[in-house]
C-alpha cells in the first residue's frame, strides 16, 4: 500500500500570531524596563509578560541588550522615518506642520511606549555607550535636522524671522521630550496636563518665530 504525503498549509492564524510575537515581546520589554529598570528585568520576566517562553525570545533576539537595540530600531526609527517623509511631502505653511508634529509626536511621548523608551535610553545612556550613539545618530540627530529644514523653509517663505535654525529646532523638541520623560517617571498625576503643555509650548514657539 502506497502512502502519499499530504501537504498541509500552516494555519493563517498561527502565522499571524507568530509574526506578531516580536512586537509583543518588545511591548512587554519596554513596560518592564520602564517600571523595574533595565538591570532588574530578566528575560524570564519579559517572556512571562509577553506570554511566551524564554526560548521563544531567543528566536528573535540574541540577548537582553539586543532587545534594547530592537526597541529603538523597531519602535522609534520607523516613527522618525514617517515624520521625515511627511515633512518632504507637506505643502502647507511651516507653522502648520510644526503644530501637527507637536500634537502627534508630543502626545506619543506623553501617552505611549515612545516616552518610556526615551526615558529608558536616557537612564541607561552611560552604561550602554554603543546604544546611546546608535540612538543619537538614528533619532535625535536626524529628527532635529528635519525640524531645522522645516524652520528654514518657514524663514525662506517669509513666515518666520531669521534665527539659528538648529537652536530653534532643539528649543522646539526638548519640551516635548521632557513631557514624555515626566509622564513616564514622575507622572501621570494632577500636576501636569501634558496635552495642554504641548499645545501651549507649540503656540508660544510659533509666535516667537513669526514675523
Amino acid at each position: 500500500m502506497d502512502l502519499k504525503l499530504v501537504e498541509t498549509s500552516p494555519d493563517p492564524k498561527t502565522i499571524k500570531r507568530n509574526n506578531q510575537r516580536p512586537s509583543q515581546i518588545l511591548s512587554a520589554a519596554v513596560e518592564l524596563f520602564r517600571d523595574r529598570g533595565f538591570e532588574a528585568t530578566r528575560l524570564e520576566d519579559v517572556a512571562d509578560k509577553a506570554g511566551v517562553s524564554k526560548a521563544t525570545i531567543y528566536l528573535y533576539f540574541e540577548s537582553k541588550e539586543d532587545l534594547f537595540f530592537a526597541l529603538i530600531r523597531e519602535k522609534v526609527v520607523p516613527m522618525l522615518e514617517q515624520t521625515i517623509a511627511q515633512a518632504e511631502a507637506f505643502e502647507g505653511p511651516a507653522s502648520e506642520f510644526l503644530r501637527l508634529k507637536a500634537q502627534s509626536v508630543g502626545r506619543l511621548f506623553a501617552h505611549s511606549e515612545q516616552g518610556a523608551i526615551l526615558k529608558l535610553v536616557i537612564a541607561e545612556a552611560r552604561r550602554f555607550p554603543d546604544l546611546t550613539e546608535y540612538y543619537r545618530t538614528e533619532v535625535p540627530e536626524r529628527g532635529l535636522e528635519n525640524i531645522s529644514k522645516m524652520i528654514r523653509r518657514g524663514i525662506d517663505e517669509g513666515e518666520f524671522r531669521e534665527c539659528d535654525v538648529e537652536a530653534a529646532a532643539s528649543a522646539f523638541m526638548f519640551p516635548l521630550l521632557m513631557t514624555g520623560i515626566w509622564m513616564n517617571s514622575v507622572g501621570p498625576d494632577e500636576i501636569v496636563d501634558p496635552d495642554a503643555v504641548i499645545d501651549f509650548h507649540c503656540e508660544n514657539f510659533i509666535r516667537g518665530l513669526s514675523l
